[in-house]
């Protein structure tokens, strides 16, 4: 189908035309999702989807083989850098986010699905290597957004215990922490924030994993981390501003909710964290 077609679907409020098939059109879609082209990537490719989950045009029959092969296009070109593999992959993790935030609103999976795309989101999480956010004439790859974005919507997710909250929280500082070649400059911290405050929002963590999560901003593997003097290691200053930069976030945003479930021990913890955060 000619672009023409999706946007005439789309002015007809999403509806499926005479003579066609959801699988079908959806086969269509999945081909467009590591395309270079923002129009049928972004607004086509993931805009109808999306549309579609919300409009319950999907059973869990047919969603559920559409969850191992985006988990699949998570692998395709992984390690690269500034390549165009990166939309396959961070296009593929937008769609799983949308298929958790379908199930947080009307729940149709089962917990094996949500407990895979968790594992696979992870995994993806710490194995993606471009940073790139918008790129010029292609749109927007921004890999750690989406994921921060899956990780949100799986927060929230009634399949989520406290074991997999330690996890997302977990897997967060590993990724920020880890010596980098890129500052993440297109609002990355302030999606990987509200991944952390879906989780805080559940109530299941308590002051001791708080406290703990945070020195991992700090020490590795009980070792304190070499922020001293990192500003001479391109990578870790990065890391550096990387973590810094999400942790101010962080403060920010609960200093915004009153009523956020240990909201006062968090700004205090984030703050003496940030004090000890130096290069100097």
């Amino acid at each position: 189908m000619d672009k023409q077609f999706w946007f005439d679907l789309r002015d007809n409020d999403y509806k499926i035309p005479e003579g066609y098939s959801l699988a079908d059109l959806t086969e269509e879609l999945f081909s467009y999702i590591p395309s270079a082209d923002p129009e049928l990537r972004d607004g086509i490719a993931y805009e109808t989807f999306a549309n579609w989950l919300d409009k319950d045009q999907y059973t869990l029959e047919q969603i559920r083989p559409y969850i191992p092969r985006l988990a699949i296009n998570l692998q395709s070109g992984i390690g690269e850098r500034d390549t165009d593999t990166i939309f396959g992959r961070a296009f593929s993790i937008l769609f799983l986010a949308e298929i958790i935030y379908h199930d947080n609103k009307d729940p149709f999976l089962e917990k094996d699905d949500a407990q895979s795309i968790l594992a696979k989101g992870l995994a993806y999480l710490n194995e993606e290597r471009d940073p790139r956010g918008y790129i010029a004439e292609k749109g927007w790859a921004h890999a750690l957004a989406h994921t921060a974005d899956l990780l949100f919507v799986l927060s929230s997710n009634r399949f989520m215990a406290r074991a997999e909250l330690e996890q997302i929280l977990t897997a967060i500082t590993e990724k920020l922490t880890a010596p980098s070649d890129s500052i993440y400059a297109f609002g990355e911290d302030d999606r990987l924030v509200q991944a952390v405050l879906g989780a805080v929002q559940r109530k299941l963590l308590d002051e001791f994993f708080y406290k703990e999560w945070l020195k991992g901003f700090l020490f590795s593997e009980g070792r304190r981390r070499a922020w001293k003097g990192s500003f001479a290691n391109p990578e870790m200053h990065h890391a550096y501003f990387n973590s810094r930069n999400f942790l101010r976030s962080l403060h920010l945003k609960i200093l915004e909710k009153p009523k956020l479930a240990s909201r006062d021990f968090l700004l205090s913890e984030i703050a003496n964290t940030l004090n000890e955060l130096k290069q100097f």
